[in-house]
C-alpha cells in the first residue's frame, strides 16, 4: 500500500507532502479498507490496481487544461483543484462501480472519505465541484470522464482513452531568400497569435524564433523532460525559461549580443502571453522543486511546432499569467510545495 500512494503522489505533483497526507492518503484508507471488507482476498491486489490507473490519469492529466476546450481565467489556475478532483472522483467511482454494498451514493462517500478540508477544496471553485458531480452523473465534467479513462468511469457513461498524438517540430517552408541556418537575420515566414499585429518580418527577434525552431526540431534544444528549458502542453503552449533558452541561443547566434538582448527581441515581436498588469514573464512551478520557474508563454503552437498535442509530459505545473505577487494565495495555496 505504501510504495502505491508513494507512485500516486509522485504521479499527481501538485500536491505537497503534508496535505497529500492530510487530504488524499485518508480517503485512500476508507477505499482499501471497504475493499478489504467486500473481498479480503484480492483487496490488496485491487487495491494497487486503483491506485496505480488514477496515477496514470494524473501523468495524462498534466499534459492537458482543464476544462477541456473551455477558457479558463487564468492560465492554469483550476489545475490543482481538478488534480485532486481526478484522484477523488476515480477513488470513490471505482467503488461505486464495483462495490457490492449498499453504500454506492457519490455524495454519501465523499462526506465519509474525504476530510473536510479536501470537501472544501473540492467546493471552493464552483466549476469544479460542478464537474465532479457530473463525473458521476453523466453531465458536463470538464474532462474528468476522458482523463480517467473506460477503466474507471462509470457504465454507459465510459469513454475511451485519449489518444497520444506524436508532437513534431515544425518544418514549414520558410520564404523565399530565408535561411535554416541560426545565424541568419531573414525572418521564417510565421503568423503572430491570432489578433496580434504582425511583427516587422525583419526583427531579429526572428533570428532567434528559427534557432529555437531549428533546434528543437534537430533535438539541440530538450523539451518535455524533467530539467528541460523548453516544456509544451498538449494544446501546443510553449514554456520558455528564463533565462536558459536565451543562454542557449546566445551559444548558438554568432555575433556579441547577450542572452538579456536577445530575450528583448524575442519579446518585441509581440508572441508571448502577458499578465494582467502587462508584464512578460509568466511563473510556473516545477515537480519537485521548490521554486517557481519564469518564463515565456507562447500560446500559438505554429510559432515553433507543426502539430499541437504532444506525447512527452509537460513538467511545468501551476503555471499562472500573474506573477507571484498578484495571485491570490486562495488560488496556489501551499501547492508550490516541493514533495519533501
Amino acid at each position: 500500500m505504501e510504495v502505491a500512494l508513494q507512485d500516486l503522489f509522485y504521479a499527481d505533483g501538485t500536491l505537497s507532502r503534508q496535505q497529500f497526507t492530510n487530504l488524499v492518503v485518508p480517503l485512500l484508507k476508507h477505499l482499501h479498507a471497504a475493499c478489504v471488507k467486500d473481498d479480503p482476498n484480492r483487496a490488496d491486489d485491487q487495491f494497487s490496481d486503483v491506485i496505480a490507473a488514477i496515477s496514470q490519469a494524473c501523468h495524462r492529466l498534466a499534459n492537458h487544461r482543464l476544462p477541456l476546450g473551455q477558457g479558463a481565467d487564468d492560465y492554469r489556475r483550476y489545475e490543482t483543484h481538478y488534480n485532486y478532483a481526478l484522484i477523488t472522483a476515480m477513488a470513490i467511482g471505482w467503488y461505486v462501480k464495483h462495490s457490492a454494498s449498499n453504500t454506492r451514493n457519490p455524495l454519501a462517500l465523499l462526506a465519509r472519505w474525504v476530510p473536510p478540508e479536501g470537501q472544501a477544496r473540492l467546493q471552493r471553485e464552483p466549476q469544479v465541484w460542478q464537474h465532479w458531480q457530473g463525473y458521476f452523473s453523466g453531465e458536463e465534467d470538464g474532462g474528468l470522464r476522458v482523463i480517467a479513462s473506460d477503466t474507471v468511469a462509470l457504465g454507459e457513461h465510459a469513454v475511451s482513452p485519449l489518444e497520444a498524438h506524436p508532437l513534431r517540430p515544425n518544418t514549414t517552408a520558410l520564404p523565399a531568400g530565408a535561411s535554416t541556418t541560426p545565424g541568419s537575420t531573414t525572418s521564417p515566414d510565421v503568423e503572430p497569435p491570432q489578433g496580434k499585429p504582425r511583427a516587422n518580418p525583419l526583427a531579429r527577434g526572428w533570428r532567434v524564433v528559427e534557432a529555437i525552431r531549428a533546434g528543437l526540431r534537430e533535438g539541440s534544444l530538450a523539451y518535455n523532460r524533467p530539467n528541460a528549458p523548453v516544456q509544451v502542453d498538449a494544446e501546443g503552449r510553449t514554456f520558455l525559461q528564463v533565462p536558459e533558452v536565451f543562454e542557449w541561443c546566445a551559444a548558438q547566434l554568432p555575433g556579441s549580443e547577450s542572452p538579456k538582448t536577445l530575450m528583448y527581441q524575442f519579446d518585441r515581436l509581440g508572441l508571448c502571453t502577458r499578465t494582467p498588469k502587462g508584464r512578460n514573464l509568466l511563473r510556473g512551478g516545477r515537480r519537485d522543486q521548490a521554486r517557481y520557474q519564469q518564463g515565456f508563454v507562447v500560446e500559438d503552437a505554429t510559432i515553433f511546432w507543426e502539430d499541437a498535442a504532444p506525447a512527452d509530459q509537460f513538467y511545468i505545473r501551476h503555471l499562472t499569467r500573474h506573477d507571484l505577487s498578484e495571485v491570490d494565495p486562495g488560488h496556489l495555496e501551499a501547492d508550490a510545495g516541493s514533495p519533501a
